[in-house]
């Protein structure tokens, strides 16, 4: 099967926003989409020589463009490349293929495990070349094997500071509580019972919307009034702080942590919440994002760690059954799991301080301090510390530091 070619959203923003004299950006897209269009129709009439010519005239509208707008539609050559090898493969063009092929993993093409199962590919397998291709794709696009090759933490204490959380009694707090009724949202029951009903709420109340630009005031009550009056979504480190606010106003220590993938050139990262649980005496992984809670194959609720682990180690993991994308999409845990939290799952990072309005910027405000957890020798840093405005980052390579129990908590 034909692996599509991907049309971003950012690309179509672009050359539809920002057309040039004379349309050229708005034209070259017009005719990129109908050129993938046409190709799949000739493929799916088996006239792969036609689907062949369709991409190569692509090509060579492309080459003609100027460096600047070849930079708008960048996000096509990779999809293109690799089309055009499954339409070479399939046109009994086995060195044409190859070399397309190797085009595509050398512009950024990853998507490891449908390239594998691809079955337009399946004439080239036992090429030399083919599989030297492949192999450098898996060390870019196979996130569960990029996990097992990141390396040990060191498990070494780091003296630094702890880590804080903000009292439910504050006045912020007890004003978001007063006004959502939290009490009655989180319920009478145990611990675990009143995590899952206030991830519940957190999720169904604001819509998910990744490409949203984020809200200047960063808090649950602000949050939740701006996508109220906006009619719009918030993206999920938005989605997670409207979460971080809600439980700590229940008087659970909890955190926002940024999920990061090895590739830097990826900004596909994910943020999630985690919260303190008395009763397993752990974190524990709560995703408003997706209403998505992971435990083990006996129903023990997972932090991150351990799910990290568990994806290294291929340990049974088990996503909730209502796990779903803004109450429209329902997540597997083949893609949520295996795909996407695989990739994300590299390094983390969170802030030292968990309060009210931390990520909001005011002048005079003190930088915040943020943590990055990264395995073996990787580092996006480079050093044990880094100033960027508005924040300080720090190096660690210790888990133990890293989920260190809350203070003051038996």
């Amino acid at each position: 099967m034909k692996k599509p070619a991907l049309i971003y959203f950012f690309c179509l923003i672009a050359f539809v926003a920002s057309a040039q004299p004379g349309n050229v950006k708005k034209e070259f897209g017009e005719y990129s989409q109908a050129t993938e269009k046409k190709a799949h129709d000739d493929y799916e009439k088996k006239d792969y020589s036609k689907s062949v010519s369709a991409l190569k005239d692509w090509f060579a509208h492309y080459d003609q463009l100027s460096p600047e707008m070849k930079k708008s539609f960048w996000a096509y050559v990779p999809g293109m490349y690799y089309n055009l090898a499954c339409y070479e493969a399939m046109a009994g063009q086995k060195t044409e293929a190859v070399n397309n092929f190797e085009k595509a993993v050398s512009s950024g093409y990853k998507d490891y495990k449908s390239t594998l199962a691809d079955s337009d590919l399946e004439s080239l397998r036992g090429d030399t070349k083919f599989k030297a291709a492949l192999e450098k794709m898996r060390e870019n696009g196979d996130y569960g094997y990029m996990l097992k090759k990141s390396g040990p933490y060191s498990r070494t204490s780091e003296k630094m500071s702890a880590f804080t959380y903000q009292s439910a009694s504050d006045v912020e707090l007890a004003a978001l509580k007063n006004k959502f009724n939290l009490d009655s949202i989180s319920g009478n029951g145990d611990e675990i019972s009143k995590f899952k009903n206030l991830l519940y709420w957190a999720h169904n109340i604001v819509l998910h919307d990744g490409n949203s630009n984020n809200p200047p005031s960063r808090n649950a009550v602000d949050l939740i009034a701006v996508c109220k009056k906006e009619n719009r979504g918030v993206n999920c480190r938005m989605m997670a702080t409207i979460l971080r606010d809600a439980y700590q106003a229940e008087g659970f220590p909890t955190r926002i942590v940024t999920c990061m993938p090895k590739d830097t050139a990826d900004f596909d990262c994910h943020v999630i919440t985690v919260v303190w649980s008395k009763t397993l005496n752990k974190w524990v992984w709560m995703d408003p994002t997706f209403n998505a809670y992971v435990t083990d194959d006996k129903g023990n609720l997972l932090n991150i760690e351990e799910v990290r682990e568990r994806l290294i180690n291929d340990s049974p993991l088990v996503l909730n059954n209502d796990a779903n994308w803004n109450n429209k999409v329902k997540q597997t845990k083949e893609q949520y799991l295996g795909y996407y939290m695989s990739k994300n799952l590299y390094w983390l990072k969170c802030s030292i301080k968990s309060e009210w309005d931390i990520e909001t910027w005011k002048t005079g405000k003190p930088d915040v301090e943020y943590i990055n957890l990264y395995p073996g020798n990787f580092s996006t840093i480079h050093q044990p510390q880094k100033a960027r405005p508005g924040a300080i980052e720090y190096a660690v390579n210790d888990p133990s530091y890293f989920w260190q129990k809350p203070a003051g908590i038996n």
